[in-house]
């Protein structure tokens, strides 16, 4: 979306097809203009499913990236965290939360933020599960 504040307009333009929600972008840029798009979508191309992959798209080329999870993997918000002194948008990790169905627990997934394809960089398995969900949950149960 464009807002032009002193035309008074709002410009709207649909950068992507498939289900997508929560994004996420370099924090060294925000509130300018940015490149690169981290997100939550779903397994499949068409259609709204539950989200098990994280979408990197390039909005200068139009070019995507997907990492899946599917089947039992549903991924939470990703996260950007810069490396220290990159030099391009896109140099850092994308960290995001997984519920692994299969074994009912939450891993934390580290991605690397310039190919997101590739195998992760690191899983840190949780001895219990997060609950599932957006934005944060808050649970009076301890897990230790």
């Amino acid at each position: 979306m464009k807002i032009d504040l002193d035309g008074e307009t709002v410009d709207k333009k649909m950068i992507e097809s498939r289900s997508c929600e929560f994004p996420a972008i370099n924090p060294k840029i925000f509130g300018r203009n940015y490149r690169y798009l981290f997100i939550g979508t779903t397994h499949k191309d068409r259609g709204n499913a539950p989200f098990q992959a994280i979408l990197k798209k390039d909005l200068l080329t139009g070019e995507k990236q997907v990492h899946f999870f599917a089947p039992q993997g549903y991924v939470g918000e990703p996260i950007f965290v810069p490396k220290p002194n990159a030099t391009s948008e896109d140099e850092g990790w994308v960290l995001v939360m997984i519920y692994d169905g299969d074994q009912h627990r939450s891993d934390l997934v580290i991605l690397d933020g310039e190919n997101l394809e590739k195998e992760p960089i690191a899983t840190l398995h949780l001895k219990h599960h997060i609950p599932y969900g957006l934005h944060g949950n808050w649970t009076s149960e301890v897990f230790i």
